[in-house]
């Protein structure tokens, strides 16, 4: 097949496929999050489902790796997962007198997915009042991943992952919250070495559940084994990871500018170097994922990340800038995937962004 038949396929199998399912699931997550009986945990939950939808969707595209009799299945744990991590992430940002402490031990909830489970009164603490939303998440993407067949293939490199995120949201909102990155510099220049990556572009990679969501998709496939895996993680960390979270930051280049918000971006020198840097990621992603198993689904995921920013990107922005430059260093992939979104956006302009 022709790859750009390929990709116009894909998108299709997307679009008609697999964003139904992923929409019915975040809608019965949605439903779950209201019965909270803890009104400020209500809020965070509900909210972060409502907000953070488009996250759900964009992360229910790793669905197009797996086998056609397990896509249901693993959409549910995609969906779930992502909703874990958007609530882990909501709670992360609330004032604690601790936050960097608190942090870290909502991240375990992420790493207890894939490994070993929450002891209940550890399970107890990190939910509170939530009438078992949190251990729902937790339970939902555990017994699906255990379900599928090259699970233990991939169980280490997801759990080291899924702990590799969590201590990175945690010291980012630490930082946030404290206005210091001396901890956040210190964790992402021990995070991974011999990189041509800046300790921002490192810790900015760290926050992506990127990784970790392919990991759950190749578990579904009976033919991945343990090189499979590592090939996958080595792929997306910190490459992947790194460019999903910079295009995030890149298009809230200017709120976060204006709030104080805290930004990847804004490290860069100037903007010269902030496209530099970012067209350099985005490179270097892609001819990662080229040497996988399945490689153009996941040239395509790269490509749709970067297409999908590139569509939201605001006129005069510094993403309207750089996302032309993004899109032609992963031509010829980028190009139809790119149309699609701008044709969606076109239709659909109040949709959300992961």
């Amino acid at each position: 097949m022709l790859p750009t038949l390929r990709t116009l396929t894909t998108l299709t199998l997307y679009e008609a496929i697999i964003v139904p399912h992923a929409r019915s699931e975040i809608r019965r997550w949605a439903d779950l999050a209201e019965t909270i009986p803890n009104p400020e945990l209500r809020a965070v939950a509900t909210t972060a489902v409502a907000d953070d939808a488009g996250n759900a969707e964009a992360a229910a595209a790793f669905g197009a790796l797996a086998p056609r009799r397990s896509r249901r299945a693993v959409v549910e744990l995609l969906v779930a997962w992502q909703i874990l991590i958007d609530y882990v992430d909501a709670l992360g940002e609330l004032d604690h007198a601790d936050p960097l402490g608190h942090g870290l031990a909502l991240g375990a909830a992420l790493t207890a997915t894939i490994a070993e489970p929450l002891e209940r009164d550890q399970l107890a603490r990190l939910a509170g009042d939530d009438g078992g939303y949190l251990a729902a998440l937790i339970d939902a993407c555990r017994t699906r991943l255990d379900s599928f067949p090259a699970v233990e293939a991939v169980r280490a490199p997801a759990a080291a992952a899924a702990t590799r995120c969590g201590a990175a949201l945690a010291h980012t909102h630490a930082a946030a919250q404290a206005g210091d990155t001396a901890r956040l510099e210190a964790w992402a220049q021990a995070a991974t070495t011999s990189t041509p990556y800046a300790w921002w572009e490192i810790a900015a990679g760290g926050n992506s559940n990127i990784g970790v969501l392919a990991l759950l998709a190749v578990a579904s496939d009976p033919a991945s084994t343990a090189h499979d895996a590592d090939a996958v993680a080595a792929a997306y960390w910190p490459h992947v990871c790194m460019l999903s979270t910079l295009l995030d930051s890149l298009v809230d280049y200017e709120r976060d500018a204006h709030t104080g918000n805290f930004s990847f971006v804004g490290r860069y020198a100037d903007r010269t170097h902030a496209e530099r840097g970012i067209v350099a990621v985005s490179a270097r992603s892609l001819d990662a994922v080229q040497q996988l198993r399945r490689s153009h689904t996941h040239a395509m995921i790269v490509c749709g990340v970067a297409a999908f920013y590139g569509a939201d990107a605001q006129p005069h922005s510094l993403a309207a800038q750089i996302a032309p430059k993004v899109l032609k260093a992963l031509r010829p992939t980028a190009t139809p995937i790119a149309a699609a979104l701008r044709a969606q956006s076109r239709l659909k302009p109040n949709r959300r962004r992961p």
